[in-house]
């Protein structure tokens, strides 16, 4: 979250990207100095669209300030003709007294009961297995039903089979197009695969990138003109790739078609829908720009598409979080917040992404122990208590991973099998936390119960002339009833410290109890933590 202090005149955000972008979230949140996570006046504005768009905020002279967001045309886009009119996207505003938490409250609350698909809201979100770390391109049936057994042994619900399956796909620079299962790897089609899936217990999913198309394709070949363009210039390829021009009739079918018949020849639960480049060349086949219709036209397909396969989950996926919007997740089911699953990075990334979007949509995954993205190293307790306040899933080899993190690994999915209730309905409530903690509560509605991570960041003694004490410094609750005692327990680690005070060790053994008032006024003094671990807790009032 980028912060800009109030000034006269304007301040302009635009995104150009095609996609909701990495860098310029549509949204501005306006706030008093002294506001923070749970008191002072604060309000939130997000625009529910996935393309192009433009925010101002201005201050006129006078002082009076003004808000505007909408969608961004390229020159000669929008015509209207007498007569005609345009429906700008939908703008979602947030007013709070409650600070930041009080924000986010709203926006949750409106996800969670007019904008996810009903068909969903009571169904636990199952936890993934994906193979895109495992494997990468190099799908063979032997080793992803080895992958399958060591998923479900740890308690997976769902196998997701990434980018590799289709026609010509050994690598990234061929095969975007060509959506039909490669015989070279699979001759007898995903079934035998998706057998074995379901032998263990688990439903399937299936990675798409249906918007996109290697100049190695089949479909390229048989179709150049259908690609986006600008008029005058050859079209760049970005990850050896380009994009399809959903706004031709002819695309959007073909897409449909391909989707629709992978749905009905295999049972297919969930697709991972991706785009993994920016959308950079606006020219439709008229030579205009289509940007505009682009979006529409990928909103009528994944419309189509829901409604020939309701009971089929959809993620929302752009190179991690790149199309995280109220506009594509009125037609998914989840967003893939990031492609970095470090565990340091993660909790970063789910802080800012949570004042929007609720943890259920939250893809989030146990990475490596090597984190592939960022070459840091965590231990599994970390990277698994991390996951678990999302969508938890797991995105990493574990035929590499040791017995005992892989123990760990099922203890925590039994946890979130637990608490995801709790986690998937309950209030997001930010504590003001002092470094070098990160912490937070889900509570449920009505204060009965929560489950608090506190998570030591590291010690960062370039950033601070301060050395680390010798003890934390309290970390002080928010959102509990005061008048209310809790019965608190320590659920993570599985194996604590041994040698922490007399007092933590009641805590993980029969807990002790408190009252909401001392919690959130006086405050909980942690253990001593290692840098990079975390701590779970669970309160139920009594």
């Amino acid at each position: 979250m980028r912060e800009t202090k109030g000034f006269m005149g304007q301040f302009v955000r635009e995104n150009r990207r095609g996609r909701t972008s990495h860098d310029s979230f549509p949204a501005l949140i306006l706030k008093e100095s002294s506001t923070d996570y749970h008191r002072g006046s604060a309000l939130a504005l997000h625009l529910g669209w996935s393309g192009h768009h433009r925010l101002i905020h201005g201050q006129l002279p006078d002082g009076r300030c003004y808000l505007q967001a909408g969608s961004l045309f390229l020159p000669g886009e929008i015509r209207l003709a007498p007569g005609e009119h345009y429906q700008s996207p939908d703008v979602f505003i947030s007013i709070s007294d409650q600070g930041l938490n009080g924000l986010s409250a709203h926006f949750h609350h409106f996800v969670r009961h007019s904008l996810l698909s009903p068909g969903l809201k009571n169904m636990p979100r199952k936890v993934h297995y994906n193979s895109w770390e495992a494997v990468y391109f190099q799908h063979d049936l032997k080793t992803l039903c080895q992958l399958a057994d060591e998923a479900a042994a740890v308690g997976a619900e769902r196998f997701v089979l990434d980018d590799g399956w289709f026609l010509g796909r050994r690598h990234d620079r061929a095969g975007l197009g060509d959506w039909f299962v490669d015989p070279a790897i699979y001759p007898d089609g995903l079934g035998p695969l998706i057998d074995h899936v379901h032998e263990k217990g688990m439903d399937f999913g299936l990675w798409v990138e249906p918007e996109m198309v290697n100049p190695d394709s089949d479909l390229f070949r048989a179709h150049p003109d259908w690609v986006l363009a600008a008029s005058g210039a050859d079209p760049i390829p970005y990850r050896h790739q380009l994009c399809l021009d959903l706004s031709h009739g002819e695309v959007s079918a073909m897409l449909f078609s391909r989707l629709d018949d992978l749905l009905k020849t295999y049972p297919i639960a969930y697709l991972k829908w991706d785009m993994n480049r920016d959308n950079l060349h606006p020219g439709g086949a008229m030579g205009e720009p289509v940007m505009e219709r682009q979006i529409h036209a990928l909103y009528a397909l994944l419309d189509r598409l829901r409604a020939a396969h309701p009971k089929v989950e959809i993620e929302s996926c752009a190179s991690g979080g790149g199309r995280a919007d109220y506009g594509i997740l009125a037609r998914a089911d989840r967003i893939w917040t990031s492609d970095s699953n470090d565990a340091m990075d993660r909790l970063a990334i789910q802080r800012g992404f949570s004042l929007f979007f609720p943890p259920e949509i939250m893809g989030a995954h146990v990475g490596p122990h090597l984190c592939h993205i960022t070459k840091r190293a965590f231990p599994m307790e970390t990277r698994a208590a991390v996951a678990l306040f999302g969508h938890m899933g797991i995105e990493a080899d574990l035929r590499q991973e040791t017995p005992s993190d892989k123990a760990i690994l099922a203890q925590a999915i039994a946890l979130y099998k637990r608490t995801r209730g709790l986690i998937h309905s309950g209030q997001l409530v930010r504590f003001d936390s002092p470094a070098p903690f990160d912490a937070f509560a889900m509570i449920e509605d009505g204060g009965g119960q929560a489950l608090v991570s506190i998570a030591h960041l590291g010690h960062d003694l370039a950033a601070s002339s301060l050395a680390p004490t010798s003890l934390p410094p309290k970390i002080r609750f928010s959102g509990l009833e005061p008048h209310r005692t809790y019965q608190m327990r320590a659920l993570w680690p599985q194996n604590p410290d041994p040698g922490n005070s007399a007092f933590w060790a009641e805590l993980f053994d029969g807990g002790i109890t408190a009252s909401g008032a001392v919690l959130m006024q006086s405050g909980l003094l942690p253990p001593r933590m290692m840098p990079h671990s975390l701590l779970i807790l669970h309160l139920q009032a009594i």
